[in-house]
């Protein structure tokens, strides 16, 4: 008697409908920086209040070029976009939008974003390939304010926009053999920090010249004067200011006298941030600033209320 083999029923293929759909396109991850430390300084009810408006803005952006928020992950979405050019002017946008939000300014709110454009799986809710797995090694090594992404997707950029770009070197990525140029978008509109350097009216010219700048870290005070030599700041153990912090770079900044005035001159790879006293606040990155009033000085991430490694300065009127 011939035995009949039993039947296995064959595997259920996907339908048309609910097969991913491969594409090429842009994953953006944008992720709101210290966000537990919102929850210990104002508690649940007005952290998520903040968190919620930070991350409306950044879907706001993500519409307003095209994009698609495919999902919200604690603190952080990931979108997409159908190319290079939209997802880096909407992270532009994301950052500008913040930046000049006056119910955030309080709050010392940043976001830091990676991008990386390449083939895709969509799925309804999620997104799956090496370009994710690069966007989200990206946005794991960018700072507070910062766009970071690779040389490969700058390269579809068009040209205006890939003038607006600094490598940061070479980084290992999760799936890829070889090592990956990071590059960083500078998104800060030219000028806004140099202005103060111009000439201007005598009054504001007076205000600024001074012939003493004061600085306290941690209890301890500098005071330099206008003929003192070139203050160094950074983690280097040689800078007559050693901030020891993983965001500073070893030869931050320099502070210099010079016609009246004391320049804060940026090296960094995070850059510098001030905060004056009357509310106005700055970002230095590879460029000079006039340091005048009073105020506090963040190296290589955004001003909060209460941080111990805020450099506090103060210019003494000649």
């Amino acid at each position: 008697m011939k035995l009949r083999s039993p039947k296995v029923p064959a595997p259920d293929r996907p339908s048309a409908a609910s097969a991913p759909e491969s594409v090429s396109a842009t994953v953006l991850f944008a992720d709101i920086c210290g966000s537990s430390r919102l929850f210990e300084d104002y508690g649940d009810w007005q952290a998520r209040q903040i968190e919620s408006r930070v991350l409306d803005t950044l879907k706001e952006k993500t519409g307003e070029f095209d994009g698609t928020v495919i999902k919200t992950i604690g603190d952080e979405i990931m979108s997409r976009f159908p190319d290079a050019e939209r997802a880096v002017n909407a992270a532009c946008e994301m950052h500008r939008a913040l930046r000049d939000d006056l119910s955030l300014l309080d709050f010392n709110i940043a976001v830091k974003i990676g991008l990386q454009h390449g083939p895709l799986l969509v799925e309804p809710d999620d997104l799956f390939g090496d370009a994710v797995n690069v966007a989200a090694r990206m946005v794991s090594l960018a700072r507070a304010d910062q766009i970071i992404t690779t040389l490969d997707t700058t390269r579809r950029l068009p040209d205006e926009l890939q003038q607006m770009t600094r490598s940061l070197g070479l980084s290992r990525v999760r799936g890829r053999r070889r090592e990956v140029e990071i590059v960083e978008m500078i998104w800060q509109e030219p000028g806004t920090v140099t202005q103060l350097v111009g000439p201007g009216p005598q009054k504001e010219l007076r205000q600024s010249l001074c012939s003493r700048l004061l600085l306290a870290y941690r209890g301890t005070r500098f005071e330099v004067r206008d003929d003192s030599p070139p203050f160094t700041i950074g983690r280097g153990d040689r800078n007559l200011l050693v901030v020891d912090q993983e965001q500073v770079s070893r030869y931050h900044a320099d502070i210099h006298f010079r016609q009246g005035r004391f320049i804060l001159v940026d090296g960094s790879t995070n850059g510098t941030y001030l905060r004056l006293d009357n509310g106005e606040r700055f970002f230095v990155q590879r460029e000079e600033f006039v340091l005048h009033d009073q105020g506090d000085i963040s190296l290589g991430e955004a001003v909060r209320d209460g941080d111990p490694c805020l450099i506090r300065f103060e210019c003494l009127a000649a």
